[in-house]
């Protein structure tokens, strides 16, 4: 009792003060003695009364930014429209939105580079004061860098001044690249931008600004004259710098950006776009930390690593998700048990126009509010390590304080499932489930993996096709046969990537077995170009030797919308030692278009 604040608060109450005073004065009658013990009661209590100041001024949960950010309302009509929604977003738990104008401005500086549709400066005003009046902080975005293009049309900037382009004539119609760029290193660049952002911040009255950069490629082209061969991330963190130095330092306004081309993709599995692996990730060393980081991810995972890693550089962090939900609850999750002052909220991105009528409604958002407002983000993470051709299974959920109990055969598991303690081992196939509880109250959702232990599992595997380097699989073609179902999310590392390129791989199970059924497992997400096998051909050998292979069968895969296909190849017992396994990509109509294979698990029965 005596250590808690309630305590401190009683002993230094106005009333206990000067019923301790009134004793002394009473009481002693050395001036000098009562003089020093009187000075020294200030002093503790006003030391003790910054103690208490310092635990209750911060509340347990500070509040965090619950944002969206909008595309494409780029009339006064339209933001007049989305103005009368604000009230509604704001009961809903939305106090930030992120608005992206780019061109779409009715520009004075440089009337040339407005765009079609546009913003005037009124129809700004009028939206800042509403969004002021709905307790709504707006941070419009200006896209600096990089997306200079959308599919075939270049931006005004580029358009109009193609002298500043980073790949000057290179790739017509924008055929070959992902977004245009413009040339960093040519000043004349940021004396005609820092003009236009100026009069968006000042239009809507706001006190931040997001500058976008994310998604930079052409840094290092051979067809960049101006930056070939020069160091990206130098390339990268001049152009940050110089925009915080017209941004924070002149105009006193908040500055963010995307934060993929800050993380290094070589350290972090999230691929060429969610990180970098063109050079740029040594910038997030050459910045300054006042910059808030806008850490995209869009797909589930147990952790997404940059998040942590740039708190722990000194910077404030907006993870942000996008449509699909178990992502977006899955980054929530992860970064709001992180509990750190410095992850300071959550942005739902849409990518698309949304009407005004499903602002409100958006799948993402309600499911992501609901979570954040339950603080329920203590799903269990499920690690697995091969053993003897066992299983070792840990499980964690980020609180040493709640229990976690789990079950082996799919079930749900309640409060009173086998309790975990310690990792344990796993012999024979199992579908895991757990759960974590504080008493009896469930604190998240119940996460699973599939175990599979068959003739297959830790045995030596050779790959035979080539591998993509922009997706690492923990443990490389050996996570084929590692026991362990991949998640539905490509990037788990727990998938070989393919691009553009089918798999073949030779497994040598020990000895002969006799075998009739092989499973492949591929990952199924066509909104990234991420296909399921088209096709599984299965070869049997009792040597290895190449040319003793004979063909045991093959399997066309059937249409699914699941996350992760099984694709099964059945054939008359056969008994071998060696197996070869083909699975071949889907083959695209548009020749532009790259298609991915996943391939996980493979089984042999």
């Amino acid at each position: 009792m005596k250590n808690s604040p309630e305590f401190l608060k009683i002993l230094l109450s106005k009333k206990s003060l000067i019923f301790i005073s009134y004793i002394l004065i009473t009481t002693i009658n050395n001036s000098e003695i009562m003089k020093t013990i009187l000075n020294f009661i200030i002093l503790t209590a006003f030391s003790m009364t910054v103690c208490i100041t310092t635990l209750y001024a911060t509340p347990k949960n500070e509040k965090k930014w619950i944002s969206i950010h909008l595309l494409d309302y780029t009339t006064d009509s339209l933001l007049e429209g989305l103005a009368a929604r604000l009230p509604q977003l704001t009961s809903q738990g939305i106090n930030m939105i992120f608005l992206e104008v780019d061109y779409n401005f009715d520009f004075k500086s440089h009337p040339e580079l407005r765009d079609k549709r546009y913003i005037t400066k009124e129809g700004a005003q009028k939206f800042g004061l509403a969004c002021r009046q709905a307790n709504i902080r707006l941070v419009p975005q200006f896209q600096s860098l990089g997306h200079q293009s959308r599919d075939g049309v270049t931006c005004p900037l580029l358009a109009v001044y193609p002298e500043l382009d980073n790949t000057p004539g290179a790739f017509p119609n924008n055929v070959g690249i992902y977004c245009r760029e413009w040339d960093p290193t040519n000043p004349k660049v940021n004396e005609i931008v820092f003009p236009l952002i100026d009069e968006i911040a000042d239009a809507f009255g706001v006190d931040g600004i997001h500058v976008g950069m994310d998604e930079v490629f052409l840094l290092n082209s051979d067809k960049a004259p101006n930056t070939k061969g020069k160091d990206p991330a130098k390339l990268f963190a001049k152009v940050v710098n110089e925009f915080h130095d017209h941004l924070v330092k002149k105009r006193k306004l908040e500055m963010f950006m995307w934060a993929d081309r800050l993380i290094d993709g070589k350290k972090y599995n999230f691929g060429e776009w969610e990180s970098s692996l063109n050079g740029t990730a040594p910038a997030v060393d050459m910045i300054p930390k006042d910059i808030i980081l806008c850490d995209w991810h869009y797909e589930p995972a147990d952790e997404y690593g940059s998040v942590a890693m740039f708190i722990h550089k000194g910077f404030r962090v907006i993870p942000s998700s996008w449509r699909k939900t178990t992502g977006v609850e899955a980054l929530i999750k992860y970064s709001y048990k992180l509990n750190n002052p410095k992850m300071i909220g959550h942005m739902f991105t849409t990518w698309h126009f949304l009407q005004l009528d499903s602002i409100a409604t958006y799948r993402p958002l309600v499911a992501g509010i609901s979570l954040i407002k339950s603080g329920k983000f203590y799903d269990v993470s499920i690690k697995s390590k091969l053993e003897n051709r066992a299983l070792k299974v840990s499980l964690a959920c980020g609180n040493p304080q709640l229990k976690i109990t789990y079950t082996l055969d799919g079930s749900e598991p309640t409060a009173q499932s086998v309790a975990y303690s310690k990792p344990f081992i796993l012999r024979k196939t199992a579908l895991l489930r757990a759960l974590a509880f504080q008493g009896n109250e469930p604190m998240g959702s119940a996460n699973e993996k599939q175990f599979t232990v068959n003739f297959a599992t830790g045995r030596p595997i050779k790959l035979l096709s080539e591998l993509s380097n922009k997706y690492r699989a923990e443990g490389g073609v050996n996570v084929l046969v590692n026991g362990a179902n991949g998640s539905g999310s490509y990037g788990d590392g727990q998938w070989l990537a393919f691009e553009g390129n089918n798999m073949e791989v030779v497994i040598d199970l020990g000895k002969r077995q006799s075998i009739s059924n092989v499973i492949l497992h591929s990952n199924n997400n066509p909104g990234n170009l991420v296909f399921p096998s088209e096709r599984v051909e299965v070869y049997t050998s009792d040597d290895g030797k190449p040319d003793s292979f004979k063909k045991a069968g093959e399997s066309i895969t059937a249409p699914d919308k699941s996350n992760i296909v099984a694709s099964r190849v059945s054939f008359d017992t056969t008994p071998a030692r060696f197996i070869k396994v083909k699975a071949f990509h889907k083959t695209l109509s548009n020749p532009k278009d790259i298609p991915w294979l996943f391939v996980d698990e493979i089984i042999v029965e």
